[in-house]
């Protein structure tokens, strides 16, 4: 058996419930959000006489990098309500928006940072009067780049509940 103060060698697997997305450097309460990634487009070439392999190259994007956030509609304060995305439809989010990973300790172990948002869509759930479940409000977003950012040593450890976004 192994000693109670040795180390896991073995890194824990990051849950995805505990997460805090900073908009505009404001703490903002989501349920959901999804299409957290970067990719690039590539193009196969076969040279001529090559028959066992093909050549990947990266190519020009194409098409629009999304990400989808979602959170229960409830009712709020005029300041909630000016801050709140719905009112930015069209319009650049500026500063970028950081999306932080709590591991299951609640300490911060990911970082993302997105820049140049635009709110592309902002939808509501059904209304369903049958159905008592909440309404969800749910903004699409076009955005440039997504980066993975080093947790700095003034974050490593501590807890979700105790960072703001200009700790970062």
């Amino acid at each position: 058996m192994g000693n109670a103060n040795t180390p896991n060698k073995r890194p824990e697997p990051v849950s995805g419930y505990q997460f805090q997305v900073f908009v505009s450097n404001i703490r903002m309460g989501f349920s959901k959000v999804t299409n957290i990634e970067e990719s690039i487009e590539t193009q196969a070439f076969q040279e001529g006489g090559v028959n066992d392999r093909v050549y990947s190259l990266c190519r020009p994007a194409s098409a629009e990098r999304t990400l989808v956030l979602e959170r229960g509609l409830g009712n709020s304060g005029q300041v909630t309500d000016l801050l709140s995305p719905r009112s930015a439809v069209g319009r650049r989010i500026l500063p970028d928006i950081l999306i932080m990973v709590g591991g299951r300790g609640g300490a911060v172990s990911n970082i993302y940072q997105v820049h140049g948002a635009v709110i592309k869509r902002w939808s509501l759930g059904e209304l369903d009067a049958l159905n008592s479940q909440v309404v969800i409000e749910r903004f699409e977003l076009t955005y440039e780049t997504l980066e993975t950012c080093p947790v700095s040593k003034n974050l490593a450890g501590r807890s979700l509940a105790s960072v703001r976004a200009g700790d970062v």
